[in-house]
């Protein structure tokens, strides 16, 4: 143990020296220069290639015998440009590649195919589909090599990397030579077989790799905040107080443990997208709520053990502005919540860049499953709905009187009441907007779907959602229907869908008219029974065109940013509560505040039912009726201004947009800084300090 000890002090001391600093940056420098920028290089030449043959390939059919695809059907490959792309999976199985009409049915797999053999052979798949993941990785990979080096970590970086590397050597070995050296007593009972398993070597990497970032990036915001400005040293005691506390030290661990799990978990027969979208969804889920847990009981406790043990007292008979003390325990909680969320983001980024490469089913259908993960989910997607038509005010007055008029109540009554007459517009242009949705057996209905210019120039992939209802919902039966686009019946595609179920159709930008619109027929093709009404209809977001407008890595970005605004309320109320109250109330009114907050968009709906009868139709000697009026108003009226107040911190889901692909702009991302990071944290923080000034918190009672 000794000879270990004494060898880790002499590396620590070698890593400490400028001249192997220098060498170590400038070999790292290098070396990620040329790894990467063949990488980056290659990325950009393979985009280039895929922008000319993905165009070219769509609408491609074999029986309507078009030169590209009988090319393909026939030998696997193209000739563009005078240059000829080949590819032997195509060649074995060309039959894959169409679907039942003959068409292919995802050029972009079809073009990623063509180019495998300009591809690295040691470099990942995801690494050069996208010259933007290449150069984030990059940068991430040469700044992470650069904080190890000048932060003195390259020691522990060997020990972590031998620490993990062995398990992971041992069990490639069991992996390569399977079951025979695994029925061996001796290596059985040192190193279970299952460490085989490609899931397990993964966590153990992953566990490893993002235990040392997170000790990394701790050491480097220790090391900014070693300084004597106030709110960065109290900042300082706050991380160093959670990187030993084992109050903090519960989350942080648990937090890396659960991570790397998360893909292990998936069910491996269902679609890619799905998977990929369940993993997206739980990472965020976990990070969050552990963070928050984690925001809330460190920032409390960071005050309110100060106040209970006395130490406080230490620190306000010294020259400590009392909100400079407030806002280094907010920028201490901060931080911690920043390196959390850029380790969670990293091993969530990671995991989906392997899951996305992950085999998918044989055929079209794996095809298109391989095509929705890159187009559908890991993207940055804008909804277009069609535009719907609305009432005039004379149509809404017009059947508002009529109505008025054939209801027996409503027209004995010399003035109808305000309430009741704007109930009966909303309900005339509710049931007109179904009805816009609403196409009957045999029948079309034409839709028109406008600001499409920017799909246009972009020459971005496009998708046509829906999902449709009809007849008893039967999620086992299978209807079908007709798109036809801007009038044009080559234009023909006949879909089967599944009631509730949601539907895409990827269509190109080509269609796209010069005006920037789209016009869309839905032509319902069932035939209902005798009797029955087989009408097909869709809610209100049931059928939108979706195009990219921009990346995932930024969308994530952006996702992680709002995360972590949220997280900055928490650490502001928190640290607000422990200013007047003991740990343990200080944590109960945060966290009621913080459910109050997520549950503020389901109760906003509740409450759209929640209404109130008019007074004056009670009977005046009904007593029990009056009450209960009085009771409803009261308890509407509180749970407005709580809705109001809280509402807005439960409707910002960035995870939600993330896992459905739609971009997160960085409008949203502004307007959650200035209400949840300025507005409602510089609010709590006052009140924090209002109350913390008029506390004597440093006066000796003689006693104890």
């Amino acid at each position: 143990m000794n000879t270990l000890r004494n060898l880790y002090l002499k590396l620590d001391l070698f890593q400490q020296r400028l001249w192997f600093r220098i060498i170590a940056s400038a070999l790292a420098v290098i070396i990620c220069g040329v790894v990467f920028g063949s990488l980056i290089v290659t990325s950009y030449s393979l985009e280039r290639h895929r922008a000319i043959l993905v165009p070219l390939l769509f609408e491609q059919s074999y029986q309507n015998r078009d030169e590209l695809a009988v090319s393909l059907y026939e030998d696997g490959s193209v000739t563009v440009n005078g240059r000829k792309y080949v590819s032997s999976v195509i060649a074995n199985r060309p039959e894959h590649i169409f679907d039942q009409e003959g068409v292919i049915g995802s050029p972009r797999y079809v073009a990623n195919r063509l180019l495998e053999d300009q591809q690295p052979r040691w470099a990942p798949d995801w690494l050069i589909e996208q010259p933007d993941t290449t150069w984030l990785l990059s940068i991430a990979t040469l700044s992470w090599l650069l904080m190890v080096i000048w932060l003195g970590a390259t020691a522990p970086l060997l020990i972590t990397t031998i620490a993990t590397g062995i398990p992971l050597i041992i069990g490639g070995l069991l992996g390569e030579y399977g079951r025979v050296i695994a029925e061996w007593p001796v290596v059985a009972w040192l190193m279970p077989w299952f460490l085989s398993d490609e899931k397990v070597m993964l966590y153990i990497a992953g566990f490893g790799l993002f235990t040392f970032t997170f000790v990394l990036l701790t050491r480097m915001a220790l090391f900014a905040y070693g300084s004597s400005n106030q709110i960065l040293s109290v900042a300082h005691t706050v991380l160093k107080e959670a990187s030993r506390t084992r109050l903090s030290l519960v989350f942080i661990i648990l937090l890396l443990l659960i991570l790397p799990l998360l893909p292990l978990n998936l069910d491996p027969d269902s679609p890619l997208r799905y998977r990929v979208q369940t993993f997206l969804s739980r990472s965020f889920a976990v990070t969050f709520s552990i963070s928050a847990m984690l925001t809330i009981f460190l920032s409390c406790a960071s005050i309110a053990f100060e106040i209970r043990d006395r130490q406080i007292w230490l620190l306000m008979t010294k020259p400590l502005n009392r909100m400079n003390y407030l806002i280094g325990k907010w920028l201490g909680v901060m931080t911690l919540n920043l390196i959390i969320l850029i380790v969670a983001g990293l091993s969530t980024f990671t995991y989906i860049q392997y899951l996305r490469k992950l085999p998918v089913a044989p055929g079209i259908d794996g095809q298109l499953d391989a095509l929705a993960v890159s187009d559908q989910v890991l993207t940055a997607r804008k909804s277009v709905p069609p535009t719907y038509q609305k009432l005039t005010l004379e149509q809404l007055q017009r059947g508002e009187e009529q109505i008025i008029s054939q209801d027996s109540e409503l027209s004995l009554m010399e003035e109808v009441p305000l309430s009741v007459r704007r109930y009966i517009r909303e309900d005339l242009q509710r049931n007109f907007d179904v009805g816009q949705r609403t196409i009957s057996s045999q029948n079309s209905r034409s839709f028109l779907f406008t600001e499409l210019q920017e799909a246009k120039n972009l020459k971005s992939s496009m998708t046509l959602r829906y999902r449709f209802y009809i007849m008893g919902n039967d999620e086992h039966e299978v209807f079908q229907a007709i798109f036809r686009f801007n009038d044009d019946p080559t234009t023909d595609r006949i879909r089967n869908y599944v009631p509730t179920q949601a539907h895409v159709l990827p269509i190109g930008t080509d269609l796209i008219r010069e005006d920037g619109t789209l016009k869309l027929d839905i032509f319902n093709l069932y035939v209902p029974p005798p009797d029955k009404v087989g009408a097909l209809n869709f809610e209100a977001d049931g059928l939108e065109l979706m195009h990219k407008v921009a990346n995932f890595e930024g969308n994530f970005f952006r996702a992680i940013m709002m995360t972590w605004v949220k997280l900055a309320f928490l650490a502001a109320l928190g640290t607000c509560c422990a200013t007047f109250l003991s740990f343990s109330v200080a944590c109960m009114m945060a966290f009621t505040i913080f459910i109050a907050g997520m549950l503020g968009p389901f109760v906003a709906d509740s409450l759209e039912t929640y209404t109130l009868s008019e007074w004056s139709r009670i009977p005046d000697g009904n007593i029990g009726q009056h009450i209960q009026w009085i009771f409803i108003w009261t308890v509407n009226s509180l749970a407005h201004v709580i809705v109001s107040l809280l509402k807005g911190f439960g409707e910002y889901k960035p995870a939600q947009n993330l896992v459905e692909g739609k971009l997160i702009p960085w409008s949203d991302v502004l307007i959650g800084f200035m209400k949840l990071g300025i507005a409602w944290s510089g609010l709590s923080m006052l009140i924090g300090w209002l109350v913390i000034r008029s506390r004597q918190l440093a006066i000796y009672s003689g006693e104890g």
